[in-house]
């Protein structure tokens, strides 16, 4: 089994890969209208900021956390959507069915093909980040490693609503208008809310624990062991309850779906 596995990792590497540099139009196109996407949002936050008289203090902190905010928004978004977009592609060219009777099981292929595909989809979000910093002059404290951690230790909180899109998709076959909609919802995740919701609140809303570290480290310039060591409990454990709860919908999703045979359909 640990060598299936590890044929599993290393294909689905190369297949992300091999996707990433043969279908370049595609890859440039992704890159270039989310980097787009944000300039046009970042100038029309400034030019709002101005008309508004925000002082340039408060306008800069604002847009440094605009900055390392859509960078973290690009990564939720690629692995929420992920498993879902995933299924649907699978079931379109004819493939669900035959992944779902591997002996492998279905769930664990498709988790391990996210794993992978964060891996490529975390290198794509760090080369929008330098571009976006390049061109906004805003140079945060980006330490690769610690960022990292964080990302991977908090972003299992993403996999599991991707786990629960993916179930709906197993058996709505077609959700992409749903998940769009829902994108722009996770914006609001972004956003400080502390004062309002508390450090309870805070706990229990998807992938947020690891957000306001990525944020004390990228703006307060706080050190991974600044932090202590409830912190990172709370991160591990709202990403375990999000990531099983979602576990458990895709198996019952994928039950439902066999039970009516909708994985040999389109």
């Amino acid at each position: 089994m640990i060598m299936k596995i590890f044929y599993l990792v290393k294909v689905s590497i190369e297949k992300s890969f091999k996707e990433l540099i043969r279908y370049k139009f595609n890859t440039i196109a992704n890159i270039l209208s989310l980097y787009v996407l944000f300039i046009a949002m970042f100038y029309g936050v400034k030019v709002f900021g101005n008309y508004m008289n925000v002082s340039p203090i408060e306008l800069g902190e604002t847009m440094e956390g605009f900055v390392i905010g859509y960078f973290l928004w690009t990564i939720m978004l690629m692995v929420y959507e992920n498993i879902a977009y995933s299924i649907s592609k699978d079931a379109n060219t004819g493939t669900l069915e035959q992944i779902s009777m591997t002996d492998m099981g279905f769930r664990k292929i498709l988790i391990v093909r996210s794993i992978c595909d964060l891996v490529i989809n975390l290198i794509v979000s760090f080369i929008i980040l330098v571009f976006i910093m390049a061109t906004t002059g805003y140079q945060l404290n980006i330490n690769v490693g610690p960022l990292l951690l964080l990302i991977i230790l908090g972003i299992f909180s993403m996999f599991g609503i991707s786990l629960i899109f993916g179930g709906l998709a197993l058996i709505f076959k077609k959700v992409q208008s749903f998940l769009n909609i829902i994108q722009y919802f996770f914006i609001a995740i972004l956003v400080p809310t502390k004062s309002m919701i508390g450090e309870v609140g805070i706990s229990l809303i998807p992938f947020r624990p690891a957000i306001d570290k990525v944020y004390d480290i990228t703006l307060g310039g706080q050190k991974l062991y600044d932090f202590p060591i409830s912190d990172y409990i709370i991160l591990i454990a709202n990403s375990a309850i999000y990531f099983i709860i979602g576990l458990i919908v895709f198996e019952k999703c994928s039950k439902v779906a066999r039970k009516k045979g909708l994985l040999g359909q389109y």
